[in-house]
């Protein structure tokens, strides 16, 4: 996994969920909507071959693709 693999947007969604905040907060933050919102956050998950928004945050962390 690199992080090219993530897109821009798939980032700065993980990004707001390690910072605490739900999808719709983020959706809110971002100007997009809610099921937007859920909709990188689940190709994220995919990416990463997670099975949940924690593992996936955690990971990205883990692989320096985001900071906490």
């Amino acid at each position: 996994m690199s992080t090219t693999d993530l897109t821009a947007r798939e980032v700065e969604c993980l990004q707001w969920c390690a910072k605490g905040k739900n999808s719709a907060e983020v959706g809110k933050i971002l100007g997009i909507t809610e099921r937007t919102v859920n909709w990188h956050i689940d190709n994220a998950i995919r990416k990463t071959n997670c099975v949940n928004r924690v593992q996936a945050v955690a990971k990205a962390v883990s692989l320096g693709i985001i900071t906490v």
